[in-house]
């Protein structure tokens, strides 16, 4: 049985959230984002605004933008009433925060070929929602991803079976997955820029270049990909970072919003039911020089104590001049499913902290986090407002 997976992304998805809010703003270059552009209409990138862009550059390429800090709460909401739509087409889901995976493999008896599905699914999120989505199908999640780039705003693409590597073949070696910034500066040295140029490397060639990622894009540059769509698929990885709202160099103040931001992050760990095995700590300084530093801590966790010492370690490592941060956050990675019977073994999890952090979130979960306020983070009191969810910060992530 031939695959069938289809990519659905929605359009500068903050952006058009702020433009269907407010109907002045359709037509007009919005901007969402605090520090950094966090999201930014079409209408803004036509003037070479683009995300992760400063704000200041970003007022000075466009300055009649209309710039708002957004509300990752609204977002979230609207999300989840997209992916609704979505699950009464796709019996497979995998979703993330502006964008999903579904496999439709088996379903042309009941909804017709994929691009009916394509069609009917933005027809629907437009109607219902208000939002344009750009959807990509093709055999595998790689090449669908790929052919809804290729059409993007509000584009529908399908690349039929058995043309994957024709498909793919001209396009940038930087658009398949595992080709990030460094492995990327590695193929252009090389003169390879294309797909295309990929394919004359052979496998035992890639790999002593680059290990078991080599083998894998091996297989991607001709249109592979084996990566199959998950329900509930175990994030690579999950942070909580932020624009301060007034730049300080002050060490306590920076310890205060590390801890806050890695107490919000390993809430969330739990709520999944997992634990962290690495973490990264990362700094922007006022003079735009970004640093980061990561651990692996010394065994699986999900206990806000056990974590910390490896922050305060990283950040030891990347805070060494006194200038002011501007943004910093906590990422937390390479996790496995969290055993409950683990418990019961000290020396595997300390069942104290664990029933601990359960009662905290239970409370958290009623009254809000702002309810608890502990440790470094106290150091915010009376510094940041506050509201159910917490303090409230300038540039609030969402999990990745």
């Amino acid at each position: 049985m031939r695959t069938s997976i289809l990519h659905l992304d929605l359009d500068a998805f903050f952006a058009s959230v702020e433009q269907l809010k407010n109907p002045r703003l359709r037509g007009k270059p919005v901007v969402v984002g605090t520090g950094v552009i966090a999201s930014c209409s079409y209408e803004a990138r036509r003037y070479g605004l683009c995300a992760s862009m400063p704000l200041r550059q970003a007022r000075r390429l466009c300055p009649h933008a209309v710039i708002l800090d957004g509300n990752q709460h609204t977002y979230a909401c609207f999300a989840e009433a997209v992916w609704e739509i979505a699950r009464r087409w796709l019996p497979a889901m995998e979703t993330y925060l502006d964008d999903a995976y579904g496999d439709l493999t088996g379903t042309e008896a009941l909804f017709g070929h994929p691009l009916e599905v394509g069609r009917g699914l933005r027809r629907e999120i437009l109607e219902e929602i208000g939002l344009k989505a750009t959807v990509g199908l093709g055999a595998n999640r790689m090449v669908a991803r790929l052919a809804g780039k290729s059409a993007k705003p509000d584009g529908l693409a399908f690349v039929p079976w058995g043309e994957e590597e024709a498909f793919l073949a001209d396009r940038p070696v930087g658009d398949l997955p595992g080709v990030g910034p460094a492995t990327g500066a590695m193929l252009r040295e090389m003169n390879l820029l294309k797909i295309r140029d990929l394919r004359a490397l052979s496998p035992g060639v890639l790999e002593a270049m680059l290990g078991k990622n080599g083998l894998a894009l091996h297989e991607r540059c001709r249109g592979r990909d084996t990566r199959p769509v998950h329900e509930r698929e175990i994030p690579r990885t999950i942070s909580r970072e932020t624009s301060v709202h007034v730049p300080t160099c002050d060490p306590a103040e920076i310890r205060a919003y590390l801890q806050y931001l890695a107490e919000r992050a390993l809430r969330t760990v739990r709520k999944l039911g997992l634990v962290a095995r690495g973490l990264r700590v990362r700094i922007n300084y006022e003079d735009s020089r970004w640093e980061e530093a990561g651990a692996t801590l010394p065994r699986p966790t999900d206990v806000d104590e056990e974590a910390l010492p490896a922050v305060w370690e990283c950040l030891g490592r990347v805070f060494t001049r006194r200038v002011n941060l501007t943004h910093m956050g906590v990422v937390f990675s390479k996790f496995s499913v969290a055993d409950p019977q683990a418990e019961l073994f000290e020396t595997v999890r300390d069942p104290r902290r664990v029933r601990l952090h359960a009662a905290l979130d239970a409370i958290r979960d009623r009254y809000g986090h702002s309810a608890v306020v502990a440790g470094a983070s106290i150091d915010l009191l009376g510094k940041l407002p506050q509201d159910p969810r917490g303090y409230v910060l300038r540039c609030p992530s969402l999990t990745k």
